[in-house]
């Protein structure tokens, strides 16, 4: 299959959405992942747009020591690039989409890209099912927060907490408690990032008594 690349947006710093319309009919699921090839080199990505949107969405840190990034950032409007998917079982099914196991979602700076697809969908389809959104970042410029805002401003569902760690440190176990003792400790855990972030998160839910069947995980490896 190929994407036509016709959008290219930048997120934050470094960061970028680069907007695709595929040759042929693409069907996915919220959080699932392509794969793209730029002259031969290949990589995954996480599809950041919904099922219920027009184009492939990819979003992505663009990374100098990435030859793949670089390649990517350069394709012209209007350009295609070779993509193969999609792939992936990290999506929400019918047990979860019910009230009383509503998703908690832990992001780790990129691994918000899931979550967007996740929440977009939710709000497109009018499911209204409760998410609440607990997003880490390295310093304030949060990617797509501009929208995220907008979704929450509007939809009494969605619920989102943003971490600074430059500012207030890291998550840890009290952090985290504190934010979801009160209407999620029985919720379904979604956590997605590099892997010292999901390591970290698995840590502390444990710690916190979250049963293992209650986790679902996702590592951004080489992201």
């Amino acid at each position: 299959m190929l994407l036509k690349l016709v959008k290219k947006v930048t997120e934050a710093r470094d960061t970028k959405s680069f907007y695709f319309d595929p040759s042929e009919k693409f069907v996915w699921e919220s959080g699932q992942y392509a794969y793209l090839t730029i002259e031969k080199v290949t990589k995954q990505f996480t599809i950041a747009s919904s099922p219920t949107e027009k184009f492939i969405q990819i979003t992505t840190r663009i990374r100098k020591e990435s030859r793949f990034k670089k390649l990517l950032d350069k394709v012209q409007i209007g350009s295609t690039v070779d993509a193969r998917g999609p792939f992936g079982s990290f999506i929400l099914d019918s047990s979860h989409l019910v009230s009383s196991y509503s998703p908690v979602f832990l992001a780790g700076g990129i691994g918000i890209t899931p979550f967007r697809s996740m929440i977009k969908y939710n709000i497109d389809s009018k499911l209204n099912i409760p998410m609440y959104l607990i997003y880490s970042n390295s310093d304030a410029d949060f990617v797509f927060k501009n929208e995220l805002d907008k979704w929450q401003k509007r939809n009494d569902f969605i619920k989102i907490h943003y971490h600074n760690s430059s500012i207030s440190g890291h998550l840890d176990a009290q952090k985290l408690n504190n934010l979801i003792s009160v209407h999620f400790i029985s919720s379904v855990f979604w956590v997605v990032g590099p892997p010292p972030f999901v390591n970290a998160m698995e840590d502390i839910l444990e710690e916190l008594k979250i049963p293992q069947d209650h986790v679902k995980t996702e590592k951004f490896i080489g992201y």
